[in-house]
């Protein structure tokens, strides 16, 4: 296990996270470690897909990440933290839309 790659997530900010559960009482250094671990692979993965389905293969963007999460169904628990952007102008007409059907 010498060999293991470090975490670079900060693992206070994991735990502070994980203490914000209701359900979660006290966090083991191993199992801290093993989450702070594993979102940084699905983290990795998530951009790494993102990537592939990218139109753009110079960089990666914010549409992209969001477009993944919008259209995959296995990524809709992400649905609102990475929504799509919409102009403000759009919002506007959503609003005044939902407000004609009200």
């Amino acid at each position: 296990m010498a060999d293991r790659a470090p975490n670079t997530l900060p693992l206070s900010r994991v735990k502070t996270i994980m203490k914000s559960s209701p359900e979660v009482s006290s966090i083991s250094q191993e199992a801290l470690h093993l989450t702070g671990r594993a979102t940084e692979l699905f983290i990795q993965a998530l951009a790494k897909f993102s990537y592939q389905q990218s139109s753009n293969k110079t960089s990666l963007q914010y549409k992209d990440l969001a477009e993944i999460v919008n259209s995959e169904d296995t990524l809709q628990f992400l649905h609102d933290i990475v929504p799509r952007k919409i102009k403000a102008k759009e919002y506007i007409k959503l609003m005044k839309q939902q407000e004609d059907d009200d």
